[in-house]
């Protein structure tokens, strides 16, 4: 399995705090099956992979600079704010220094809840800042290989509709085969302002695996 190197699109989302819940109904099978890739599709977006993206993602390199951005894994680690992510489109900001909407690329978002790692455990498990529903849908038609956040599910935890279970998963995983990754070391890239950079995560070659440690890195 080769890795996944893609170019990264950082993005700050200016965030709303949306006083009313949004509620979310998954397409019928007949929208979304089979797979846009085919009906023994089993990669979703990582199809999307070619030498073209990786040769992309090289160019992005400059000074070499590598920045990890996995949590260490610990005996103090936690085992598994209810404020969610939308997208206002008159005030979404990608990298000004770009064009690019994300496709193809891994889309990573600073929530700033990775700080509470193995500080308090118990609040960062009982909810979290992330996306809504809306803002997944959105960030879904950008066509993106991956999305990423510091937190322990990317959206929304507790989901403001109490009838909604995981529906950023489903949009994503489901839906559109987009794949998703928790618990991401943001600080240092949030402070170092960076926006673009080579993404490279490898995930471990599990035969029938839905999901793998991995140890992501962006190198700039």
């Amino acid at each position: 399995m080769r890795p996944n190197i893609v170019v990264c699109v950082a993005v700050s989302v200016l965030i709303g705090n949306v006083a009313h819940a949004q509620s979310w109904q998954p397409p019928a099978d007949s929208q979304r099956c089979p797979s846009r890739w085919g009906a023994g599709d089993q990669r979703g977006s990582a199809n999307n992979m070619s030498p073209e993206t990786v040769l992309r993602a090289a160019r992005l390199i400059k000074t070499g600079e590598v920045i990890e951005l996995g949590q260490v894994l610990s005996s103090g680690m936690p085992l598994s704010a209810g404020r969610r992510f939308e997208v206002d489109a008159k005030r979404t900001v990608m990298n000004p220094e770009s064009n690019r909407r994300g496709t193809n690329d891994a889309v990573i978002i600073h929530t700033g809840w990775g700080r509470l790692w193995e500080k308090d455990n118990a609040r960062y498990q009982r909810s979290r800042p992330g996306l809504g529903a809306g803002a997944a849908e959105w960030l879904a038609r950008q066509n993106p290989m991956l999305v990423g956040a510091d937190n322990g599910g990317v959206e929304v935890a507790p989901n403001p509709d109490p009838k909604l279970s995981l529906p950023v998963h489903q949009i994503m995983l489901v839906v559109n085969g987009i794949h998703l990754l928790e618990n991401m070391k943001l600080d240092e890239l949030a402070a170092k302002r960076v926006y673009e950079f080579a993404f490279i995560v490898e995930p471990l070659k599990i035969q029938g695996g839905t999901g793998s440690t991995v140890a992501p890195i962006a190198i700039r």
